[in-house]
């Protein structure tokens, strides 16, 4: 054991954030490229999971004819700046441990310590 110890509390939160929603104009995807050919919300979301989400070349491509902000828009790609918390356990439970090590600026994944032992499951 080193010369000092260090023993710190730690908690972990949940907290689910989303963006505003945006209107898919289907439509006009089945005349994308590549374009929309299925029929169910899952068929939906496998397209814009796997052709549009954090796709500016998509966005690009397709600007004439979805529309030049809403095809960028679409993306998702600003969403991380207008996500809203619509969820959060901070008021109602948390997961707590305890750390024993010592401060350690290189460990940066731990806050900053170095975790000798902890209880965290």
């Amino acid at each position: 054991m080193s010369e000092k110890i260090y023993v710190r509390k730690c908690e972990r939160y949940t907290v689910w954030e989303a963006s505003e929603p945006i209107e898919v104009d289907v439509e006009k995807l089945t005349k994308c490229v590549p374009p929309y050919e299925g029929s169910t919300e899952e068929h939906l979301l496998e397209y814009l999971t796997n052709n549009v989400c954090d796709n500016e070349e998509w966005a690009d491509t397709n600007k004439e004819i979805y529309g030049d902000d809403e095809s960028y828009e679409l993306t998702l790609m600003d969403s991380w700046d207008s996500m809203e918390p619509y969820s959060d356990s901070r008021g109602k439970f948390c997961d707590d441990w305890l750390d024993v090590g010592v401060p350690n600026e290189s460990f940066t994944k731990t806050g900053y310590f170095e975790i000798k032992s902890t209880n965290v499951d």
